[in-house]
């Protein structure tokens, strides 16, 4: 009689465990390589190997690690910083945007807050229409 409760145990088990459903692995998304640039003053950011590299007319130029990336409900948010430098960057992905100088328009809005320069925008992503785009 204790074998076959024992096997009974052991079956209910087994069943059980095969009931439960697996968690789906998390997913964590990533930027990638990104870049975006701005006119008046004209400014270049540069995402790739996680480093955010800054070059703008004025010459306040700086490279840094990427210390935090976000995924929002509007797009990205990138930052870096170091005891010298600081830049927030944020994408609002899909929001078409024109430079206003090269007949362009790119896939995303950027808007970048630098130390030392201020809060500029601009645009980045996938050129979407001119000479580098869809026609």
């Amino acid at each position: 009689m204790k074998n076959i409760i024992a096997l009974s145990s052991l079956a209910l088990l087994a069943l059980t465990a095969c009931g439960e459903t697996a968690e789906a692995p998390v997913v964590e998304e990533k930027l990638g390589d990104y870049s975006a640039l701005g006119t008046e003053p004209g400014w270049a950011v540069d995402i790739e190997n996680d480093e955010i590299a800054f070059s703008s007319q004025n010459g306040k130029d700086f490279t840094l690690p990427v210390e935090r990336t976000k995924k929002t409900a509007s797009g990205w948010e990138v930052r870096g910083f170091s005891d010298t430098s600081n830049i927030n960057i944020y994408i609002s992905s899909g929001e078409t945007c024109s430079d206003g100088m090269s007949d362009r328009s790119y896939a995303d809005t950027v808007k970048v807050q630098a130390s030392e320069v201020g809060t500029l925008n601009g645009c980045g992503g996938t050129v979407t229409e001119g000479p580098d785009g869809a026609p």
